[in-house]
């Protein structure tokens, strides 16, 4: 980057977080210490919501700001909220009525809980694997909780033909798969992690193109392609790695530190 970098954005799951080890490598630790001993604002930009990020993540990264459930939950470093954009009672509503008639698992985010609608252990495995615990979660097999709230993003399980189950969701909204096709993330058409960033970076006056990111997903790819420097994990889809402008080694192969030692940011 021939500019300072003055922000640092990093993805979770595949990125930041190991999945062979449920962990975050010492060595991304140290490096993430390195930059913010320069001065660089540190961001987590994560598909997961607050009540998903575990201490873990917080303890060890301890961020300046967030950018939750892809751009839907931005909170300052004490994790107050600085703008939580829900969906609409309609909204939710349309996603619910699909999933009861699919019979699509369904988990409703919010800022300091989670609902699981149906599936109640399919849905306690899929975020099992990365290593959130069942008390992250209520359950609500009555499927009304979000008539009281309405949620900041959704996650649906089906079977390998969800991405067809869900082709009348409505241009209103976006759907992201996961690596497995049977599970997906919904949220608002033009909201995702880079309008989140970009809200953020405001509160410190930050241009876009001074930072860089890191991250493995479909979801990721707006903020790889926007940032001044974007860089996918060696283990990112194919839609991150197109987006980005480099490609580092994977999260169990200490690739964060390797690339931010390699271009001398650190």
């Amino acid at each position: 980057m021939k500019q300072k970098i003055q922000a640092a954005v990093f993805d979770v799951d595949g990125t930041l977080y190991d999945y062979k080890t449920h962990s975050i490598p010492q060595s991304t630790a140290e490096a993430i210490e390195s930059l913010r001993a320069q001065g660089v604002r540190i961001v987590i930009a994560s598909g997961r919501s607050s009540a998903l990020l575990g201490k873990q993540v917080i303890q060890t990264v301890r961020p300046d700001y967030y950018v939750l459930a892809n751009g839907h939950e931005m909170l300052d470093k004490n994790g107050a909220p600085l703008r939580l954009v829900r969906f609409t009672a309609e909204q939710t509503e349309r996603i619910a009525g699909i999933a009861r008639a699919l019979g699509i698992h369904m988990m409703l985010k919010f800022h300091r809980i989670n609902y699981i609608y149906s599936g109640w252990e399919e849905m306690l495995a899929v975020f099992g694997e990365i290593g959130l615990a069942p008390s992250a979660f209520r359950y609500c097999p009555e499927g009304d909780y979000h008539r009281r709230e309405q949620p900041l993003g959704v996650t649906l399980k089906g079977t390998d033909d969800l991405r067809e189950q869900l082709a009348g969701l409505g241009d209103d909204l976006c759907v992201e798969y996961f690596h497995d096709p049977s599970e997906c993330d919904v949220f608002h058409k033009g909201i995702n992690k880079l309008t989140g960033l970009q809200e953020v970076l405001r509160y410190e006056g930050i241009p876009v193109k001074t930072c860089i990111a890191f991250g493995d997903g479909g979801n990721d790819r707006e903020l790889l392609r926007t940032v001044g420097c974007g860089v996918a994990m060696g283990n990112a889809c194919k839609a991150a790695k197109d987006a980005a402008k480099y490609v580092c080694a994977s999260s169990w192969e200490d690739g964060i530190a390797e690339f931010l030692h390699r271009m001398a940011l650190i």
